[in-house]
């Protein structure tokens, strides 16, 4: 079956550097998984792409049908590091699989670049 559901987790976001160099977080809105749309279908295709991008990139998964801070859980983690050229530019995919109701994408440490987006599709 071929993936008809494209939904934005974090649109483009540039670090924004208030004239201290500190690094924050940045968490995207909650989005229908494929398990709130497709019933039984567990299978999340994640793609993201970062220009120059130092921070950690997770993705939060939950089964609640209406959820709140304490359902969500990490069901994907990785990091970037611009200074050592650590996936600070890429432009890649990974899939995800797990019956969520919905997903969200967190930038936590975020200290550098830009991420051009990340989006699930299903």
């Amino acid at each position: 079956m071929s993936q008809s559901t494209i939904l934005t987790l974090l649109p483009q976001t540039p670090y924004n550097n208030d004239g201290t160099g500190n690094a924050y977080s940045v968490t995207g809105n909650s989005v229908q998984a494929a398990g709130y749309i497709l019933g039984g279908q567990d299978l999340q295709t994640l793609t993201y792409n970062f220009s120059e991008v130092t921070g950690n990139l997770i993705i939060e998964g939950t089964l609640a049908s209406t959820p709140v801070d304490d359902d969500w859980f990490e069901v994907f983690h990785t990091t970037a590091n611009n200074s050592s050229n650590v996936n600070s530019n890429t432009n890649t995919y990974t899939n995800i699989t797990g019956n969520f109701t919905y997903m969200r994408a967190k930038l936590e440490a975020f200290n550098n670049g830009v991420v051009q987006y990340v989006k699930i599709s299903y």
